[in-house]
């Protein structure tokens, strides 16, 4: 996560970056050139403070429609030569999943940008994902070719392409390439090779695993933070807590939730905040405000207020 430039909110550039309904309205009824000026800024930098949990590709791909706006200024920050520089899905992202909207639009030049960048472009897998959704077949087998050439034919290239395959978000290329004679063989061994290493990761486990008591979740939740971030261990050990807790457990989870270690403190609040315990929001409180929380603890401690949805949630935000 990042902290983003947001304008002030009276302003239209605000408007947008915060996904305001009446940020169309607003735009609409200015001058057209300054209205896509402002649109173009949004999209190009993402306002977003945490662009993977922020929906607002669809906003922005309406307001293009609406305002006929040209894509010049989007091909221009795809291709520039940061790309080559900076390849973090949150630079070109947001533009990406625009371009995926106004090409289910029907905007060919939509549809044609995204093919391009996918054939040289560093968030390549991205764009493809979009295509996958809405090109048609021939479109996407235009692309194999320069995609497949970005694993050289080296032990090491057939083992990116294997990762590729095995993880990619939209296997429609994929498969629809291997159903080519020219790349089949090739995609087959990689498809082979992506589900033997998910297999290989089932049968050796990272690190220890949890018995079946809340007592033994807890302390997995802090034990071997070292082979993976501390979020994805208190993820899991929250997922954990859900399928093993008992009415009779809560006292427990209360303790640990207000004096416990990071790690297994972070699991309960994200655990209770889920099931809008009633003393999730103090507890999480406590653990923001305390001056001698540790960031990660602050950080889990905000996100598990963030997923909560209860009146009571909105109440103390406004009081916050």
């Amino acid at each position: 996560m990042f902290d983003p430039d947001i304008a002030p909110s009276g302003t239209l550039l605000g408007l947008l970056q915060r996904g305001r309904g009446d940020g169309t309205l607003h735009a609409l009824a200015a001058p057209r050139a300054e209205a896509l000026a402002v649109l173009n800024d949004c999209v190009l930098r993402d306002p977003r403070r945490d662009w993977q949990v922020e929906n607002r590709s669809l906003y922005y791909a309406r307001l293009y429609m609406q305002l006929d706006g040209g894509l010049e200024e989007i091909e221009r920050h795809l291709f520039h030569p940061d790309d080559l520089l900076d390849t973090g899905e949150e630079r070109t992202g947001l533009a990406l999943a625009v371009l995926g909207h106004l090409a289910a639009y029907g905007r060919d030049a939509a549809r044609l940008l995204l093919r391009s960048y996918a054939a040289a472009g560093s968030n390549w897998r991205w764009a493809l994902d979009e295509l996958a959704l809405r090109d048609d077949d021939a479109g996407l087998m235009s692309l194999a070719p320069a995609v497949l050439a970005r694993f050289p034919a080296t032990e090491q290239g057939e083992a990116e392409l294997a990762a590729a395959v095995r993880d990619a978000f939209e296997p429609r290329p994929w498969r629809l390439w291997a159903e080519d004679p020219r790349y089949g063989a090739r995609l087959s061994a990689a498809g082979e090779q992506g589900s033997f290493d998910r297999w290989q990761r089932q049968l050796r486990p990272r690190g220890p695993r949890p018995g079946w008591s809340v007592t033994e979740v807890l302390q997995w939740a802090q034990e071997g933070l070292d082979l993976e971030p501390a979020e994805h261990r208190y993820l899991a050990a929250a997922r954990c807590l859900g399928a093993v807790v008992a009415p009779e457990d809560r006292p427990e989870l209360l303790r640990a939730a207000r004096s416990g270690p990071d790690a297994a403190r972070a699991a309960v609040l994200h655990h209770l905040a889920e099931r809008g315990d009633p003393d999730a929001l103090d507890l999480i409180e406590d653990a923001a405000t305390c001056p001698f929380s540790s960031e990660p603890l602050v950080s889990a401690a905000l996100a598990s207020f963030e997923r909560m949805r209860s009146v009571a949630a909105v109440e103390r935000a406004r009081v916050w």
